[in-house]
């Protein structure tokens, strides 16, 4: 009898459901709301495939890392619109100009997080900024299949584990010249269940009335700047940045207590990147012993080249960014999950099943994990003093400031 990966290790990347001939496999939530593989025997004809293209029972060869080389990188253009330094939108674009298609996460209307492709760069806007969610890689793996084999260029850009999970349903065959992968730096991946609960519990406190189904729009961070408090509009209003308990989805994120549970023990959280290319944001860049002298006010993307395929772009990228290479040791570090995944919390069981759980209100959560949810007077000065410095455009003078003399 097929035997998948334990649960404790599935990343729900879908590599074996996508491998299935038979139709025999389906990716389902489970009780905390993430997906996983469930296998109907009567369609099972026991092949192996699924057992085979497992990116955890079977993990993709690594690279030749002596090529390696990082890279700060900005985009001007489009710094306003992403919630980094624009990486994504650069290989985006060069990969369309080529008549390629770009693979990415997008937040459809009902707030789920799914991976889907595009062919033009007027589309991409539907692939910019951060979700803190785990995507739903559906048919992804097999579309890509496809366009690879009429030898259409194609780019992924997922987490380390859905990088994986393509290399390993293609058999680990790299398709170099047509086949190129961003893989982004993980903190961790929560669930699609306990986001839905989320939005359903902001509704019930803050929304117009208390409508439900009045959310009709939601960032998770601010585009302008490296931010990572979200905000969200509901129908009759302007965008509201979320404050306190309001923001415990991300305050929870940033704190571990909400991950699938094999983000704690991610094989890919080190330097031995799996993509073509590794992105992220270039934290604290010019802290650390270089000097930095581009502005740094929104967002500065760090850049991993896993490949050495960099020295044969540089001058077709260079032609629509800034970039330039940077030391290992800067990059990687405020960069902690390019050294280990995060440390797994006690609380982390009941902290998903509390964020589900209907009946556990925003701050009686945020209250429970210690996460802001007390309007102090420290906080209040913080929050006078941001909110000035975004009404009168000075951020760019902000974030200037902090670099140059410390945080």
């Amino acid at each position: 009898m097929i035997q998948l990966c334990l649960k404790e290790s599935c990343t729900g990347c879908g590599a074996c459901m996508q491998s299935c001939n038979h139709g025999a496999i389906t990716m389902r939530y489970d009780s905390e709301g993430f997906l996983l593989p469930i296998i109907d025997k009567a369609k099972c004809v026991d092949c192996g495939l699924c057992q085979k293209h497992c990116p955890e029972l079977n993990p993709i060869e690594r690279l030749d890392y002596e090529k390696q080389k990082y890279y700060a990188l900005i985009y001007d253009q489009d710094r306003k619109i992403s919630s980094s330094g624009g990486a994504f939108s650069v290989f985006a674009k060069w990969i369309i100009s080529q008549g390629g298609i770009v693979y990415g996460a997008t937040i459809n209307e009902k707030f789920e997080v799914r991976h889907i492709g595009v062919e033009s760069t007027g589309e991409l806007n539907k692939l910019r900024g951060s979700k803190y969610v785990q995507s739903i890689i559906g048919d992804t793996y097999k579309d890509i299949r496809n366009h690879l084999r009429s030898n259409r260029k194609v780019l992924f850009v997922g987490t380390g584990c859905q990088v994986g999970g393509l290399y390993s349903f293609l058999n680990g065959k790299r398709y170099e010249g047509l086949l190129y992968t961003l893989d982004l730096v993980c903190h961790g991946t929560p669930s699609y269940g306990a986001f839905k609960s989320y939005l359903s519990k902001l509704e019930k406190n803050i929304s117009p009335n208390g409508e439900v189904g009045a959310i009709r729009d939601f960032r998770f961070r601010k585009l302008d700047s490296w931010s990572i408090v979200s905000s969200v509009k509901f129908t009759k209003s302007d965008w509201r940045m979320l404050n306190l308990s309001e923001n415990a989805f991300m305050d929870a994120f940033f704190k571990g207590i909400t991950f699938r549970e094999c983000c704690f023990n991610c094989q890919y959280c080190n330097t031995k990147r799996i993509g073509t290319f590794t992105i992220a944001d270039f934290w604290d860049i010019g802290r650390h012993g270089l000097p930095f002298k581009r502005n740094v006010s929104s967002g500065v993307s760090l850049v991993i080249d896993n490949t050495g395929l960099m020295p044969s772009i540089i001058d077709e990228l260079r032609g629509m960014v800034y970039i330039e290479e940077r030391p290992k040791e800067e990059a990687i570090c405020e960069q902690v999950n390019l050294k280990n995944p995060m440390k797994r919390l006690a609380v982390r069981d009941s902290a998903v099943l509390d964020m589900i759980d209907p009946n556990f209100s925003l701050k009686e959560y945020a209250k429970k994990y210690q996460l802001p949810y007390k309007a102090t007077m420290k906080w209040r000065i913080q929050k006078i003093v941001k909110d000035v410095i975004y009404a009168f455009g000075l951020y760019s003078v902000y974030k200037t400031i902090i670099y140059k003399f410390g945080k």
